[in-house]
């Protein structure tokens, strides 16, 4: 099958012009999600370069608004979480990472709402080297002077949730968290701001194939929110204990005692929330998950 490429993506991947496409064939990729994630697939296949035949392998990602729900009309504001918009507009921008440590995928290019990715394979990084190397990229990231930066999304988020724990089996520090979401956003914005992922969870970090950089996924919700709140998204899906990796990577830059506020502050409400979502559903939350938040929010 020949599957259209773009020629300046073409003589992106090739890495100098005058290529012309042999085949390529495009596979999905199942289970990629996202507010704005449209249509995700890997293209792979044979360019003409000269005399020579150069195999291929990248990313093509199609983003789209989400028209329905209760973040539907976040979809069109440049500052709320769910704007769809943003990735393609944050590759072009060359403000993501770049490394050394921690990097965005290389981008060969942003063609309307797609954007044609290296493919960096699937090897996971491991979360105490993405936890300092998170660190560091925070500690020393400029908050650039765009209009399309992703706000606090837990303020967002909350802003349109009314969630109702009546009849719930559910471990009562949960609800007590929830009742106190005005009180903990609070002194979550007296935290210091640093530039945020918004989903730095283990699916979207990536250990490079040359063991240099973690490559992180996903920059739909890049934005401004607490130091430590990061940390919290990668806690949430390896329910391991960070802080001490993130701190050395921040290097002195911010108080500890603002890390662990934005850290321990994000983590409660973003995991009331998320056990809520579980238990409506029916789900049961994996194992461990439930003594973990417990655990890390007794002080909040």
């Amino acid at each position: 099958m020949k599957d259209h490429i773009p020629q300046a993506v073409l003589d992106a991947v090739l890495g100098r012009p005058g290529g012309s496409l042999v085949w390529c064939r495009s596979e999905p990729i199942i289970g990629s999600s996202g507010a704005a994630t449209g249509a995700v697939s890997r293209l792979s296949g044979l360019a003409q370069l000269d005399h020579d035949q150069v195999s291929f392998t990248m990313i093509r990602k199609a983003c789209r608004p989400v028209t329905t729900g209760r973040h539907a009309a976040g979809a069109v504001d440049p500052r709320h979480w769910a704007y769809w918009r943003r990735e393609p507009l944050a590759y072009a921008s060359g403000l993501l990472p770049r490394g050394p440590g921690l990097a965005a995928a290389r981008c060969y290019g942003v063609i309307d709402d797609i954007v044609y990715l290296a493919d960096v394979g699937t090897t996971p990084q491991s979360p105490h080297v993405a936890a300092h190397r998170l660190g560091r990229w925070q500690a020393y990231a400029t908050v650039p002077d765009v209009p399309w930066l992703s706000g606090h999304q837990l303020v967002q988020r909350i802003a349109v949730s009314e969630l109702s724990w009546t009849g719930m089996d559910v471990h009562p520090h949960f609800p007590a968290l929830w009742q106190r979401r005005r009180e903990l956003l609070k002194r979550l914005d007296q935290v210091p701001r640093v530039l945020v992922h918004g989903d730095f969870s283990c699916g979207n970090l990536i250990a490079a194939n040359d063991g240099g950089d973690t490559v992180v996924l996903d920059w739909a919700t890049f934005g401004v929110g607490p130091v430590g709140a990061d940390l919290a998204s990668l806690a949430l899906t390896t329910l391991g204990r960070h802080m001490a990796d993130y701190l050395d990577g921040l290097a002195g830059c911010f108080d500890a005692s603002d890390v662990e506020l934005g850290y321990r502050g994000t983590l409660a409400l973003t995991g009331a929330g998320r056990i809520h979502w579980m238990l409506s559903r029916g789900v049961t939350p994996p194992v461990g998950y439930v003594d973990f938040i417990t655990t890390e929010t007794a002080s909040m």
